[in-house]
């Protein structure tokens, strides 16, 4: 199934790291991107995190779940040293 991106849930104008949409679908396109469920939450929804390299180069962290056929974008924002750690190179 093709899942559609819903923006819906983010500001990117008031983003200090100038994330654009662009950007986010490079990281959701990239076949290295690491996936990760976060645990706690209704399985249905799947939330989840995804991290991976944009076509800007740098490490995206990308929270979502998934509503109605959709892929609910909630936080998007550029990964710190610790969030590199953690979600990509441990993931």
């Amino acid at each position: 199934m093709d899942l559609g991106l819903d923006f819906s849930q983010l500001n990117l104008s008031s983003d200090p790291d100038g994330i654009t949409p662009s950007e986010i679908v490079s990281v959701l396109s990239n076949e290295k991107s690491k996936l990760r469920e976060i645990e706690g939450y209704p399985r249905e929804e799947f939330y989840s995190i995804e991290t991976g390299y944009s076509n800007k180069k740098r490490i995206l962290l990308i929270a979502s779940r998934l509503m109605r056929e959709k892929r609910e974008l909630l936080q998007i924002k550029v990964a710190d040293e610790d969030e590199l750690q953690q979600y990509y190179c441990e993931g």
